[in-house]
């Protein structure tokens, strides 16, 4: 009689495993879900020298380029080697096209072809920054002249609103 209580129990565990493997083989199986990021649009503003300066919403991952445009493109008097275009843009950011011509209505200085009389005009630069900044051409941004032995971000601040490249 305990030999057929050993088979009868064996028999039964051995049923309630194969019935416990049937029920959660569906969930063993590894299915693939894609996975959708969906990132918001982004509103900047802009001002400056452009034919509609305002703000504008714009898709996520917008460069500066599509700000522009958005805003009708360059105006007239914009100094477009200011601008890197192809700058990302972030939520809530603004952008300034600056113009050619300074507050006082005058041209900028261009820091890539001026002598070293008319760099020598420019706030908190004299003979000798400007020979530096002449043998330190060609410069590819504004800040770049933090490479010029004498103009830190103090000085680079003052000359910002009269330079160009």
């Amino acid at each position: 009689m305990p030999r057929r209580e050993l088979v009868l129990t064996s028999a039964l565990i051995g049923l309630c495993l194969a019935l416990t493997g049937l029920s959660l083989w569906p969930r063993l199986g590894v299915q693939r879900t894609p996975i959708v990021v969906e990132q918001p649009d982004i509103t900047v503003a802009v001002a400056g020298a452009v034919t509609r300066p305002g703000s504008y919403t714009l898709p996520w991952g917008s460069r500066l380029q599509d700000a522009v445009q958005a805003a009708g493109g360059f105006a007239l008097g914009a100094d477009q080697n200011l601008v890197n275009l192809a700058a990302p843009l972030g939520a809530g950011e603004a952008v300034f096209v600056p113009e050619r011509q300074t507050a006082a209505g005058t041209e900028r200085v261009s820091i890539n072809s001026a002598s070293l009389a008319e760099l020598d005009t420019l706030p908190g630069v004299g003979p000798a920054i400007a020979g530096r900044i002449i043998e330190g051409r060609p410069y590819a941004s504004i800040e770049d002249l933090l490479a010029v032995r004498g103009i830190g971000p103090a000085t680079l601040e003052k000359l910002r609103p009269f330079v160009t490249l």
